[in-house]
């Protein structure tokens, strides 16, 4: 239950109060511990000075602060147990990361074993591994007890858990490089560094990593993460929220339209400390210092950056070439200008120069629209870098999105000098860098993270070291790439995502990575996506879909991680497809024994048959053995194809819902059923010889037919997804994974398992980083370990012996 309100009683009128009075005092004390993010830190140093009152002052006092900085629920046993731990030195111990008080816990009751090691979670989340290792030392709490706690703490179990067992081994680990995706900024908030992705939320800093920081995230999508006053804030592409003190996010009413890298200029603080943000639609949303928004209707329809300058009355605000004044009061605007080409930023470098207006090819003054001579070395301008600093090193992007180069640049009175181009050390542990070793745009609004210049671009994070005159790239495990199929054979795991290629990962050294194809930059041609991987005796298969290219193609490498070569599955020479699945035509699935099957959706695709072919001369591209098989009009099938004894079977996603079984050995198509109307597979599993539909009906669904009675029987409906992706049964048949998305980078992908063939399902989806869902699943082949590949962020190893005891996660 929650705190009990301390109103309802005249007893503790009078304490009230005192205690009101107490806090009060301690606003000066809150201040100077405002770069202390652990709840547990402020709450010592804003009781020390009443530490030694009455037992029931600091009790109201502890309740109080708890309901003020946190969205967890306190009972009464819980405040007074941080009311003893307070006392007896042991908060102030923990704080200290001396742990040395758990073993003579051992003797407590094992309820008040679980609220004292829940209060640590709460109040301490940086000692959350050393917690948890020192209570499995003192066998205290099972490890379903511990994640539990772990959950209920708004903790991530794949970080805390990630400490060695005592097989050596952790029960939950995270799987992923850092990188390969976009990250749309990066902040400085309480002494703490943050970073924002377009698809996997906020990570912070913890020193030598990142951490996901997602609890109450509504869309994974991220804008932009910005400091107002006090407060992080995060904005989604439909709303703004506030990180509160216990690590969650939470709306702050603020609804409004923005997306990644659509602006450079994301919002502006007036200085009266009144915050508006630039928006995809016709209104100007605001947020005061005291934390009132407000939105005011304007007949802009959408703009890519606001500024305000030196007036509260007005702000700037600019859409393409156009730079229009607002009124912050009613929204009327004027428009004062029409650039020669777009306008990217509006930045106060130096006192004396005043704000400049950045646009792709030239600066101008802000005042009078002059144009700033400055040397752009015949390249376009990306963004501006700002040092916040007393130093003024500031940078300058030039180039193209995908080939960038940063710039010193210089302010003073005279004006703006662009000076040597500053070097780039890339993080070459990562594997895409083994190809990728060049700069994109930097986004956002770069600018001093203590101390230090921090940005980021489509690739990565990086900081700017003035010492070395040198950037440095910091993405180490943030990892963002967009997941699409995972694959067990013998010693390795074998990764297919968006963007990244095809990569390998011995299953006894977790997290070493090595990048198959592309190898280097001169495979940019065929670099892509990658969606499916499997493999047979002969070597490693992959579907692979250029960037550049209309043609799909069937990757080939041997066991040892040596690309081998690519054959064209397709002669397509356009991608553009209006009968394909978001009218762009993928071989989203293959199938691999003998032979080698793929399928590729659209009215240009169909179901292929190709063969392995060894290298045979220096030549990347081999002559292809594709062959079509099969095709309907619409060849509608998103990753629905197997094979069983009989047949190749293919789900096709049309006006009618259909299976299609086609002669394992004739390829010829035998019979059509149709499927109950409105279930969309986009996967389909065989398993103990029947076949399951998996995907959606309105929501995540799995159906099972029933050949013998020629029907469709619901399995399994989890409403708050928006599809089922993926279905695997353990080797032994004890355990069965079902995972399921949400479109849209919603986080409500639900991860469910069920044991022993029950009738009911658990959900497991605290165990994972985020919600964003599980597009894959593998259990290694001695049964020990589920590897679920994440919809974004990362892979997540659960040992099956752990999943096997797992009550479920909690409300």
């Amino acid at each position: 239950m929650k705190v009990p309100s301390l109103s309802i009683a005249a007893l503790y009128l009078l304490t009230i109060i005192l205690v009101s009075s107490l806090l009060s005092s301690c606003l000066s004390t809150l201040t100077s511990t405002a770069q202390k993010t652990q709840l547990g830190d402020e709450l010592l140093a804003t009781s020390s000075e009443i530490i030694n009152e009455k037992d029931s002052v600091l009790h109201s006092y502890v309740a109080s602060f708890l309901k003020e900085h946190t969205q967890n629920e306190f009972s009464d046993a819980h405040v007074t147990n941080i009311v003893e731990m307070l006392r007896t030195g042991t908060l102030a111990s923990a704080s200290n990361g001396n742990l040395n008080f758990i073993p003579t816990w051992k003797q407590d009751d094992k309820e008040e074993i679980k609220t004292k090691i829940e209060t640590l979670l709460i109040l301490f989340p940086k000692s959350a591994k050393s917690l948890s290792q020192k209570a499995s030392q003192q066998e205290l709490l099972s490890s379903q007890e511990f994640v539990e706690l772990i959950v209920k703490a708004n903790l991530d179990p794949t970080l805390v858990m990630g400490v060695p067992a005592s097989s050596g081994e952790p029960d939950i680990l995270r799987i992923g490089w850092g990188g390969s995706g976009l990250f749309s900024s990066v902040v400085e908030f309480e002494g703490e560094i943050y970073a924002s992705s377009d698809v996997t939320g906020v990570w912070k800093f913890n020193g030598s990593g990142w951490d996901p920081l997602v609890k109450g995230l509504t869309n994974y999508n991220i804008t932009g993460l910005l400091v107002h006053h006090n407060s992080l804030l995060a904005a989604t592409k439909n709303q703004l929220l506030e990180l509160r003190a216990d690590n969650t996010w939470s709306p702050i009413g603020l609804e409004l339209k923005t997306y990644r890298n659509t602006t450079l200029q994301l919002y502006s603080t007036s200085s009266s400390g009144v915050t508006c943000f630039a928006a995809l639609q016709p209104s100007l949303g605001c947020i005061d210092k005291n934390g009132n928004v407000s939105k005011t209707p304007l007949s802009i329809s959408k703009l890519k950056g606001v500024y305000f300058d030196e007036s509260d009355d007005y702000l700037f605000g600019f859409n393409g070439k156009k730079l229009y004044r607002i009124s912050k009061s009613d929204g009327s605007q004027t428009l004062e200008y029409t650039f020669p080409t777009n306008i990217l930023r509006i930045e106060n470098l130096d006192a004396s120069l005043g704000a400049l207006i950045y646009t792709k090819k030239g600066i101008f003054e802000l005042d009078s629209f002059a144009s700033i001579t400055v040397d752009l070395k015949n390249k376009s301008i990306l963004n501006v870098l700002k040092d916040t600093t007393s130093e003024g090193n500031h940078l300058i992007a030039l180039g193209s999105t995908w080939n960038a180069g940063l710039y010193k640049l210089k302010s003073s009175p005279e004006g703006l000098t662009i000076g040597a181009k500053v070097p780039i050390s890339f993080d070459t542990s990562l594997p895409f860098r083994k190809w990728r070793k060049v700069m994109t745009k930097p986004l956002g609004m770069p600018h001093s993270v203590l101390g230090k210049i921090w940005f980021s671009d489509y690739r990565g994070i990086y900081g700017y070291d003035v010492r070395t005159s040198k950037i440095y790239e910091k993405s180490k495990d943030a990892s963002n790439f967009v997941g699409t199929d995972i694959h067990i054979d013998a010693d390795k795991l074998y990764i297919t995502s968006m963007d990244n290629g095809l990569v390998s990962m011995p299953l006894k050294t977790p997290n070493k990575f090595t990048q198959i194809f592309p190898r280097r930059g001169s495979d940019w041609l065929l670099a892509g996506h990658t969606w499916s991987v499997n493999s047979n005796e002969q070597g490693v298969f992959a579907t692979l879909s250029p960037w550049n290219l209309a043609q799909d193609y069937l990757l080939t490498a041997d066991k040892e991680n040596n690309f081998l070569n690519v054959q064209k599955i397709d002669d397509a020479t356009n991608r553009s497809n209006a009968e394909a699945f978001w009218s762009q035509s993928y071989s989203r699935k293959l199938v691999v024994d003998e032979e080698i099957l793929v399928y590729k959706d659209g009215s240009i695709g169909g179901l292929f048959k190709l063969k392995f072919t060894p290298r045979q001369n220096d030549n990347d591209i081999q002559e292809t053995t594709s062959e079509k098989i099969f095709s309907t009009s619409n060849n509608r099938v998103y990753r629905a194809l197997l094979k069983t004894d009989k047949y190749i079977v293919s789900y096709h996603i049309d006006d009618e819902q259909k299976l299609y079984f086609n002669d394992i050995e004739t390829k010829a198509l035998v019979k059509t059923v149709n499927a109950p109307a409105g279930l969309w597979a986009f996967n389909i599993a065989y398993i103990d010889g029947e076949i399951y539909i998996i995907g959606a009906r309105g929501n995540a669904v799995v159906y099972k037919y029933n050949e013998s009675e020629n029907n469709f029987v619901e399995v399994l409906n989890e409403p708050s997804s928006s599809a089922f992706l993926s279905l695997n049964k353990a080797p032994n048949g004890l355990l069965t994974i079902a995972g399921a998305v949400s479109w849209g980078g919603s986080s409500s992908g639900k991860v469910l398992v069920n044991k022993r063939q029950s009738d009911t399902w658990i959900d497991m989806t605290c165990l994972l980083g985020n919600e964003s869902g599980v597009v894959d699943t593998e259990f290694s082949s001695d049964g020990r370990f589920i590897y679920l590949l994440q919809k974004v962020g990362a892979i997540t190893r659960i040992k099956t012996a752990f999943l096997s005891t797992f009550e479920g996660c909690k409300n």
